[in-house]
């Protein structure tokens, strides 16, 4: 007598087919099974070898389906193209080559071929109470094109990096000239050590926020009379937001009346900065502030008598970062008294030496840039910038700059990735404390592969 069974049809592996196939000869063969029974050794040899099987069986299928859930391994990281691996170290070459056609035209006079019509230089603008004649320039050169050499090493489990960064445009040497070859000579930029939170050597001043540096064809790509900008030695510690650094100190000395600034390396304690980077929402903003001694110490020369003096100075800065979709508006507002080696290229100095005392010279500047996406390749970034300074004109003369305004937009295009042309215009306006005052129009048309 059979007894019938029904097997559901289900999609089994080999291994399972076999499993079932074990399992229903022994539920329908029950006859053959007694009948074995009278031999008892017989029976135990058989039900023995059957649960080997089952076991074989049940350890391959779990093999199995542990196979099928584990994920595929892995693969490597690809190094980016500008990345070599020597040993345990990574380096980086990087950069980019930039090409900048210029016509500036400035309403009040003459400026010499150099950094004032290489890129925006706000005190190079000449000034006039009425009545200079307009002069017209056109300046093309690839000055800007700039090299960094980066190492990243793992050393028993701390981070150790350098940086070595140069370009061809801070370092305007008078041998360099445009008549046959435009051979300019590399300037230092920037050189550092990085070892886990720690960074010494020169690197952008740490009262500075690159986060807010908006998209623009100018070199110096902040407005330049509403923003610090700054490179210099230092030492500084970060942990998560909190950056504090002790830096390179040098007062920016104007002589009492006016006349030429001159640096002063007589400061003993270095510049004081401590910044906090933290985020509000859409927005990323930075508070940083400063504080600085003013020193200078000359002896006697001539009929010129000893000076020797010293003043508290410092400042704060607030900037800013906040997205709207794929646009973002950046700023930032800096004031205080004897930063003016901080802000604004130098346009004002730190301090005035007058009757033998240092007076430290009030400053505030600030900028709004608003980047603007049309489509993926196309954007535009369109800037306003003002710089105030605040001069005791008894001590320093009136034939110095009061004030600087500029407004800027252009318009950029990405035909691929790290290749950018644009097309960008500046009006700027600078006047003096004695009324005088200059006007700059600039048309920039850049060109720019970045490796």
């Amino acid at each position: 007598m059979s007894l019938p069974l029904a097997v559901p049809s289900l999609r089994l592996s080999p291994y399972q087919q076999a499993l079932r196939a074990l399992c229903v000869a022994a539920l329908l063969s029950p006859a053959a099974a007694l009948a074995q029974a009278a031999n008892s050794s017989d029976t135990a040899a058989a039900v023995s070898e059957l649960r080997q099987r089952l076991e074989v069986l049940e350890a391959q299928l779990a093999a199995e389906k542990a196979a099928r859930a584990a994920p595929p391994p892995a693969a490597a990281a690809a190094p980016k193209p500008n990345e070599i691996k020597l040993g345990e170290t990574k380096v980086t070459v990087g950069g980019f080559v930039k090409a900048d056609a210029m016509y500036s035209r400035f309403s009040e006079g003459e400026v010499a071929q150099g950094s004032g019509r290489d890129f925006y230089l706000p005190n190079s603008i000449p000034v006039s109470a009425g009545g200079a004649k307009s002069r017209d320039f056109t300046d093309i050169h690839a000055k800007e094109t700039r090299l960094f050499v980066k190492t990243d090493t793992n050393v028993d489990g701390h981070k150790l990096g350098t940086h070595v960064e140069i370009d061809f445009i801070v370092n305007q040497s008078t041998t360099a000239n445009e008549i046959v070859t435009n051979a300019y000579t590399p300037g230092f930029r920037r050189a550092f050590i990085t070892y886990d939170h720690w960074l010494v050597g020169q690197e952008w001043t740490t009262f500075m926020n690159l986060g807010t540096l908006p998209e623009t064809l100018d070199f110096v790509a902040f407005p330049s009379e509403g923003t610090v900008f700054v490179r210099q030695a230092q030492l500084r510690y970060t942990l998560g937001g909190l950056q504090l650094a002790i830096e390179n100190p040098e007062t920016s000395v104007l002589p009492g009346g006016g006349g030429a600034v001159a640096g002063s390396g007589d400061a003993t304690l270095p510049d004081f900065i401590a910044r906090y980077n933290f985020k509000l929402g859409a927005a990323e903003l930075t508070l940083a502030g400063l504080l600085r001694q003013l020193k200078v110490e000359n002896p006697a020369a001539g009929t010129t008598a000893a000076v020797a003096d010293n003043t508290t100075a410092g400042g704060v800065s607030f900037t800013g970062k906040i997205a709207f979709g794929a646009d973002d508006l950046r700023f930032q507002f800096t004031t205080g008294d004897g930063i003016g080696r901080y802000m604004a290229l130098g346009t004002s100095a730190d301090a005035v030496l007058s009757a033998g005392e240092l007076d430290a010279i009030g400053i505030t500047g600030g900028y709004l840039a608003y980047k603007h996406t049309w489509s993926p390749k196309w954007r535009s970034t369109a800037t306003v910038s003002a710089l105030a300074i605040d001069n005791n004109t008894a001590n320093t003369g009136t034939a110095l700059t009061k004030s600087v305004q500029s407004a800027s937009i252009n318009l950029l295009y990405s035909p691929v990735a790290r290749l950018t042309f644009g097309a960008e215009y500046r009006h700027a306006q600078r006047e003096l404390e004695n009324g005088a005052d200059g006007d700059l129009d600039r048309v920039q048309l850049s060109a720019k592969y970045t490796y």
